[in-house]
């Protein structure tokens, strides 16, 4: 796929970013922290979904309600209020996460809105306790410019709304969900561009564009989880697709190359389909094929004891369900996809190897009493009588508008290889409606200052302290640099890097000793090496050994490494008194038994020199 003529497939493609902002949540003042620790209490929900402003009920919220499960959510007594359990109205936007928004929206040259309204967006997977996410738009119409493709793209940003973020997912079972309200409420921006980007390349190129900037604001989290890309991708004879929580920047075009591929092999696919089979014909019946498996082996069936196993066949579809869409992906893994999220595990189709679920002997016993051809194709799935219908019903509906329209837009599920499963049909326009409970803000612009952009801010510290690129880069998220840079003149800059970026590593490289350089314990220890190598109380050279007895645990008495060069001196007169026939490179070596980290070595050897009288 690398060598793909994307501009003659009219490839057209987008991102949705998704950033947490490093601030309280959005409706009250709980904290943002996710916690590992076992929670205080738990609710049970139902959902159901709300008509929209247009008096409709979204199609995307009535997917996921027909899945009819109920929602458990978990929560802490200290940092979850009634705002996140729905027990309560939200309270008034929270100003530091507007002001961050506010703040990239300029960056962005995009348009403020005169008035911000927040509207509740349908949502009833269970992400929500209340059934509805709440988001406003804030900028619109911006645009920025990145290099790619060896040109410069100006890629233009639609939206860049403030919202919260959806509650945790713990478990997913048949017939209910468990989250965690830790994440719920959790300030997110979303940044949406326009369909501009014609490469894969340029869509990593542009979300790694888009990251940064975030990151220049220094208000935004940072670890995994805390950004999620979704890719918005079309070609020419295909369909809109949505593939959601894109985590890894370094995936992002591989899951481009990946989705524009499996709707190629899906078009061929149907067209296959339509040069065998000149007029479909799903009416064959659902068949109750239990008794078939009596005796059977498979575990997989005598697992689900108090199932049934239902079968379905498709005539003349024998190769189809078992077509590569994708690597390790079939249309039997598509069809399949939109059959678990109703609580069953998945389907059994006749193109696949039916010895690795040992029911080979009862399959061709299925197709010698229902008198089946081999071009026929059988699909079983295991579970209630009520399910199982409803799941071939979804089956083929599927396969009729495949057959009748080609590919459907829909949003899928990132996953890790960089290939994507079904999640849910495309939202549409019906699942919004305006929140009633916050009050209309008119954002005030007069405060917003620009921040400056990481990739200046390493160029600057490479110039202005002769870093190298990789530390300057890695700099560029320490605050504490330039605070120390000021705070101790005395000290070269490359020093204060090695400090916090260089020796930690050598420390790791060299004696198997972690340093957790963000821990506030670390600071206070960078911040006193750095206080006495001002004062000239501390060798340069004594800073790795002090690194290694921090990361053993140790307290550091800074009293030992202190310099005196009055006492080297008279200890290098002494020596060469008791030893004048020692050469320097001797006397040097005695003296650095005693001296080794307290001072420079180049300053021992020029004292040795100086009193040898060389």
């Amino acid at each position: 796929m690398r060598d793909v003529d994307y501009a003659k497939l009219g490839l057209k493609a987008g991102l949705e970013i998704h950033q947490q902002l490093d601030t309280n949540k959005l409706f009250c003042n709980c904290p943002s922290d996710i916690r590992e620790d076992a929670p205080d209490k738990t609710i049970k929900r139902v959902l159901r979904a709300s008509a929209g402003e247009t008096g409709s009920v979204d199609i995307a919220a009535a997917y996921e309600m027909s899945k009819q499960k109920h929602y458990v959510y978990e929560y802490y007594n200290d940092t979850i209020c009634d705002v996140e359990l729905d027990e309560c109205p939200p309270f008034n936007i929270n100003p530091e996460a507007l002001k961050i928004v506010l703040q990239l929206s300029k960056m962005m040259n995009a348009e403020t809105v005169n008035q911000v309204h927040v509207m509740r967006k349908t949502v009833v997977d269970g992400s929500n306790t209340s059934g509805f996410q709440r988001t406003a738009l804030i900028a619109r119409n911006g645009f920025i410019e990145v290099e790619s493709d060896e040109k410069l793209n100006r890629i233009k940003i639609d939206t860049l709304c403030l919202e919260e973020d959806a509650a945790r997912i713990i478990s997913r079972d048949q017939d209910h969900d468990i989250y965690r309200l830790d994440r719920l409420g959790i300030p997110l921006i979303e940044i949406a561009t326009g369909p501009d980007m014609r490469t894969a390349k340029q869509v990593k190129d542009i979300a790694g564009f888009i990251g940064m900037m975030l990151r220049s604001t220094g208000k935004v989290k940072r670890g995994l989880g805390t950004i999620r890309q979704d890719v918005n991708v079309s070609i020419a004879e295909g369909a809109r697709t949505e593939i959601k929580g894109v985590q890894d920047l370094r995936m992002i075009d591989t899951v481009v190359e990946l989705e524009v591929l499996r709707q190629l092999t899906m078009l061929k696919l149907r067209d296959e389909i339509r040069a065998r089979i000149k007029k479909l014909d799903l009416s064959n019946e659902i068949i109750d094929l239990t008794e078939y498996f009596s005796d059977t082996k498979s575990s997989m069936i005598k697992k689900n004891v108090d199932s049934r196993v239902y079968g379905k066949f498709y005539k003349d579809f024998k190769g189809f369900f078992g077509f590569e869409v994708n690597p390790s992906r079939r249309f039997g893994s598509e069809l399949s996809d939109r059959i678990k999220a109703f609580g069953l595990n998945g389907l059994i189709h006749t193109d696949e190897d039916l010895n690795k679920y040992k029911i080979a002997d009862e399959v061709k016993k299925i197709y010698d009493a229902l008198n089946l051809d081999d071009s026929d194709s059988l699909i079983m799935i295991i579970g209630t009588e009520e399910k199982c219908k409803f799941a071939f019903n979804k089956i083929d509906e599927t396969i009729k508008s495949f057959y009748d329209k080609g590919l459907s837009k829909e949003v899928r599920n990132a996953r890790e290889d960089g290939t994507s499963s079904f999640l849910r049909p495309m939202p549409g326009s019906s699942r919004m409606y305006p929140e009633t409970d916050v009050k209309t803000i008119i954002p005030d612009l007069s405060e917003i200052e620009m921040p400056e952009l990481i990739k200046d801010k390493v160029v600057r510290f490479e110039k202005k302290y002769s870093l190298p690129a990789q530390v300057a880069k890695e700099l560029v998220f320490e605050n504490d640099f330039e605070i120390f840079v000021k705070k101790y003149p005395q000290v070269k800059p490359v020093t204060i890097a090695e400090i916090l970026v260089s020796t930690p590593k050598e420390v790791k490289t060299r004696f198997n000793l972690e340093i957790d350089v963000e821990l506030e314990r670390f600071r206070e220890l960078a911040d006193n090496i750095l206080a006495k190598l001002n004062s000239g109380d501390l060798a340069k050279e004594a800073i790795i050994e002090i690194m290694v007895e921090y990361a053993k645990g140790n307290t550091i008495d800074f009293s030992i490494y202190k310099t005196n060069e009055e006492e080297l001196i008279s200890f290098i007169v002494n020596l060469i008194s008791k030893h004048p026939n020692l050469n320097s490179a001797a006397l040097m070596g005695e003296t650095m038994k005693k001296y080794r980290g307290k001072f420079p070595g180049s300053r021992i050897m020029e004292l040795v020199k100086k009193y040898k009288g060389e």
